[in-house]
């Protein structure tokens, strides 16, 4: 598929997604998240975070680059992009924005991950910040349906299965992998491709 063919098809795949309902939010921390697109040598991928061993909240979680809304940000894209800047170093300018996925509550804290897709101009380069990031992890969508990115699962109920994707980097799990699970899906929609059955796992990551 062409490039701008398939980047055009992928967001109306993000747009069309169902949104999931996870109970009330009331109470709730609202946070967003950028979830970065690019293009690579393997095709399109899509990046994350690990975070430091010394972050207040989710410290060493595999996550994508975001925070807390706060009073100066116009809205919660606004949040998203800032905080992409201040951990990425990538500029609003070198992005463009393809859509908004369903907000996600997080487990082990009283956070909701609002994430937006937003894809990354060529010939930009990452440059982590220090304090913040402590790992680049950068996943080709082909890897994933090749069966190259572990892809496991915690049972929450009959219905409703806990997605955790196994990287050199750690494990990505709870709200971020929920997002990233969303993403992917989009991306099998566009090319028609099956998407693989998880391993079940009673390991649960965030207990």
């Amino acid at each position: 598929m062409d490039p701008g063919a398939e980047i055009d098809a992928l967001t109306a795949a993000i747009s069309a997604r169902p949104r999931r309902h996870w109970g009330s939010q009331a109470g709730r921390i609202q946070a967003a998240v950028c979830v970065p697109l690019h293009a690579g040598d393997g095709g399109l991928e899509v990046w994350a975070i690990k975070r430091t061993a010394d972050m207040r909240h989710h410290a060493r979680e595999l996550a994508f680059p975001g925070g807390k809304h706060d009073d100066g940000d116009a809205d919660l894209l606004d949040t998203a992009l800032r905080e992409l800047e201040e951990e990425l170093g990538i500029s609003r300018g070198a992005v463009r924005v393809l859509g908004a996925m369903a907000r996600v509550p997080t487990a082990t804290s009283r956070f909701t991950l609002n994430p937006f897709v937003v894809l990354v101009a060529n010939g930009t380069e990452a440059t982590p910040h220090a304090g913040e990031v402590a790992a680049l992890i950068r996943m080709p969508f082909a890897d994933f349906f090749a069966g190259r990115v572990p892809y496991r699962a915690v049972r929450l109920d009959a219905t409703r299965l806990s997605p955790i994707f196994d990287f050199d980097a750690g494990s990505m799990y709870g709200a971020s992998a929920h997002v990233l699970d969303e993403v992917l899906r989009a991306y099998a929609g566009v090319h028609g491709l099956p998407f693989p059955e998880p391993v079940l796992t009673d390991r649960i990551p965030w207990l």
